[in-house]
This record gives structure tokens, sequence and C-alpha cells, in this order.
């Protein structure tokens, strides 16, 4: 009975997550088409061909299901970042590969290319998203830069000083491509490249 009580909890979970899933997923085309602010939860619930009713039983409001997306995408992001990042083996092409590959990826998507920008967002909520992702990417910036270090490939600094570098580093190229973006209207690939090849060994030598 027990036995059976666990399957049928874990079957209802599974059926749960789907359905979540799904939500996300639709809300995604809309979020990134019309924006968190256009998009009602009326309109999620059509795309999902659900009722209203059952929206709410997984969240609480539209803003709920935007954290739900902004998420899913951080995390696919990351994924991807990550898998390309790995395919090199010194620091450098690392970081240099992390950084064209991850600015180019945020700017392709929208929902988290507007947590950048603070566009179509409420001030609070783009803050909110902004801060936790460069709390990670910050991060991952710091293993890299630690392992180059420990293996005797990043010697000019002192172990202690990398979490700043990298805080630094990042809020540098963050300027760059909001700069580029602001003033030309598009993220241009090519530049941000030559940028990155000047930039990065000068700094991680």
């Amino acid at each position: 009975m027990l036995l059976q009580n666990e399957i049928s909890r874990k079957m209802a979970q599974s059926k749960d997550e789907i359905i979540r899933e799904e939500i996300i997923l639709q809300a995604q085309k809309l979020f990134k088409q019309f924006g968190l602010k256009k998009t009602t939860m009326d309109e999620i619930a059509a795309a999902c061909g659900k009722a209203k009713s059952t929206l709410y039983h997984y969240f609480k409001n539209k803003e709920e299901v935007f954290d739900g997306v902004v998420q899913m995408e951080m995390v696919n992001l990351r994924k991807y970042v990550k898998n390309r990042v790995e395919e090199h083996k010194n620091m450098q092409d690392k970081i240099m590969t992390y950084v064209k590959v991850f600015h180019k990826e945020v700017i392709n998507k929208a929902n988290l290319y507007r947590i950048m920008i603070g566009n179509n967002i409420t001030e609070l909520k783009a803050q909110k998203h902004f801060v936790e992702m460069m709390k990670f990417e910050q991060s991952y910036i710091i293993r890299i830069m630690e392992d180059g270090y420990d293996s005797g490939e990043y010697v000019s600094v002192e172990r202690k000083d990398i979490p700043w570098i990298a805080e630094i580093f990042l809020a540098a190229f963050y300027g760059v491509v909001m700069y580029n973006v602001e003033t030309y209207g598009f993220y241009d690939e090519e530049k941000m490249t030559k940028t990155v090849e000047l930039i990065v060994p000068r700094t991680f030598c």
C-alpha cells in the first residue's frame, strides 16, 4: 500500500512538472514577442490551451511565470556556454570564448536581453535578475581564473585578488556590450571579437 502511494505521488509530481514546463515554454514565446508588461495570464492560458485557473494552480501571477522562464533560459544558456568553454584547455582561450559566446547568446535571447537593459520589465525585477545573473557569471569566471592560477598559467596577480578582478572584468565587458547596442542599435559581433582579442591577452597574462 505504501509503495503504491509512493508511485502515485511520483506520477502526480511528474504530471505537475510536465504541465509547469508546458506553461513556461508557451509563456517564453509570448514574453519574447510582447515582453512582460504586455503579456497577460489570459494569453498564456490560451497559448497553453488551459483554463486560467490551471495557471494559478502552478504560478501566483505572471511575474512568477516570467521568473520560471528566466530560470529556464539561464540554465540552458549556462549549459551551452560551459560546453563551448570546455572545448578549450588554456585559460585565455576559455575566457575569450566565454565572453564572446555568453554576450552573443544573451543578446539573442529577448527575455534575458530585457533583463540586462531593464526594458519592458519593472525596475526591481530587472535588478533582481541582473544581480543574480552577474553573481553566477562572476563565480564562473573566478573558477576559470583560479584553475589558471593553480596550473601556473596565470601568475601575474595574487590569488586573493581574483574575485575583484573577475567582477571588474565582467562589468567592463557589460559596459562595452551596452555601449555598442545603445549607440549603434545592434550587437556588433565582429567588433566584440576584436575587443576580446585585444583586452583578454593583456589582462590575463
